[in-house]
C-alpha cells in the first residue's frame, strides 16, 4: 500500500503551485502547528499536528494537500483499516450504552448518524429524530448504515472502492432525503447523492417551520471546520429560532491533535457571554462538552428539540445545560 500511497503523495505535490493560502486558512498552522504548504513542497514534519479537518483543501484551488497529509499519516502511522469497522461497519466501535433510543415517526427522510455519534454521544441520534418529526418531516434510520469513509484508516482504499461503498450505502434510502447529524458524512455522502445534506442545510431549506423560543437565547455559534463554509445558513437559521448570536469569530475545536488544548481556549474565549454554545459537529459537541469550566453546548439538532419543549438528551451533557424555556434553571 505504501509504494502506491508514495505515487499519489507525488502526483498531487506536482500540482500545487506553493501560493500559501492552505497555510494561511490551517487552524493547526495559527498555533504553530503543522504548515501545509511546508508538507506539499516536500516537508513531513509536525503530521502529529494535523488535525484533519480538511480545511486546506477547502480552500485550495488547484491541489489537495488534505488528501497528501492523510496518506503521510497512514504511511508513517501504518493505519489500516480497523478492526472495528470490519467488525460493525464504522470506524469506531458503537457504543455499549445508547442512553436513549431515538423516535421514528415515520419514511419522510433517513437519519445518519455518523461514528462519532455512534461511538461518543448516542444520545444525538434520538436528539435529531425529534428535531426532524417538530417540523413535520418524520424520519426514519438510514438502512444499512455504516461510515462515510472519510477517517484515515481508509486513504489506501482506491477512489472506485470508496464511492461504490457510499453508493451502495444511499441506496439504501431509496431516494429519500439523508439527513447527516455529522457535516463531514454529508460533505462525503453528497459527492455521489446529492440528497444528502447536513443539519444546516436541512434546517435551512425549512427554515419557516422552525420552532422559536419564547424569549431571545443568546448563543456563541461554532459551525465547525466542515460547516464553515455553511456559517451564514446556520446565523439564518438561529436568527429564525429567536436566538441572539453573540460572536464575531468560530473556528476549529482541535478534535484529539496536541494543539487542540490552545484552539479550544480560542473558541472559549471567542463564545464569552453565550447562555449556550450550538455546534453542527459531533466531535466539536464532544469536544465542548469535555472542557473544564466550559460553557454549555448544544448540538444544532438540540437546540430545535429545545425549542419544541424536547429536552430529553440534555441531561446526559457533562456540562449541565440552561433551561432554555424558562421552566427552571438547568436541564435534570
Amino acid at each position: 500500500m505504501s509504494h502506491a500511497l508514495t505515487q499519489e503523495i507525488d502526483r498531487i505535490r506536482r500540482t500545487c503551485i506553493l501560493c500559501g493560502r492552505c497555510t494561511a486558512a490551517c487552524p493547526s498552522c495559527a498555533v504553530d502547528g503543522i504548515d501545509p504548504m511546508e508538507i506539499m513542497a516536500g516537508g513531513e514534519e509536525g503530521l502529529d499536528q494535523c488535525i484533519v479537518c480538511g480545511t486546506c483543501s477547502q480552500i485550495c484551488r488547484r491541489s489537495d494537500p488534505f488528501t497528501v497529509i492523510r496518506m503521510l499519516i497512514a504511511i508513517e502511522r501504518g493505519i489500516t483499516v480497523s478492526d472495528a469497522y470490519r467488525e460493525t461497519g464504522f470506524a469506531r466501535a458503537p457504543a455499549a450504552d445508547r442512553m436513549i433510543e431515538p423516535e421514528w415517526t415515520g419514511q419522510d427522510a433517513c437519519l445518519m448518524s455518523g461514528c462519532t455519534v455512534r461511538a461518543q454521544a448516542p444520545y444525538l441520534e434520538h436528539a435529531g429524530a425529534a428535531a426532524m418529526d417538530a417540523i413535520g418531516v418524520h424520519p426514519c434510520p438510514l438502512p444499512d448504515e455504516g461510515c462515510c469513509l472519510h477517517p484515515v484508516q481508509f486513504i489506501g482504499m482506491t477512489e472506485h472502492e470508496r464511492r461504490n461503498a457510499k453508493k451502495e450505502m444511499c441506496e439504501g434510502a431509496d431516494d429519500r432525503e439523508i439527513v447527516c447529524i455529522c457535516p463531514g458524512c454529508s460533505d462525503e455522502l453528497s459527492a455521489v447523492d446529492e440528497g444528502a445534506v447536513d443539519f444546516i442545510q436541512f434546517l435551512d431549506a425549512r427554515i419557516g417551520d422552525l420552532p422559536r423560543f419564547n424569549r431571545t437565547i443568546a448563543v456563541a455559534m461554532e459551525p465547525g471546520c466542515s460547516a464553515a463554509p455553511r456559517a451564514k445558513r446556520m446565523r439564518a437559521v438561529l436568527e429564525a429560532m429567536n436566538c441572539r448570536v453573540v460572536n464575531r469569530e468560530w473556528g476549529c475545536c482541535g478534535k484529539s491533535a496536541p494543539v487542540a488544548g490552545e484552539l479550544m481556549a480560542m473558541r472559549e474565549r471567542e463564545c464569552e457571554g453565550a447562555e449556550v454554545i450550538v455546534v453542527d459537529c459531533p466531535m466539536c459537541h464532544v469536544k465542548y462538552d469535555a472542557y473544564d469550566g466550559g460553557i454549555p453546548v448544544v448540538h444544532i439538532s438540540e437546540l430545535v428539540a429545545a425549542a419544541a419543549g424536547r429536552t430529553e438528551t440534555l441531561g446526559f451533557h457533562r456540562i449541565p445545560v440552561p433551561d432554555l424555556t424558562g421552566r427552571s434553571r438547568f436541564i435534570e
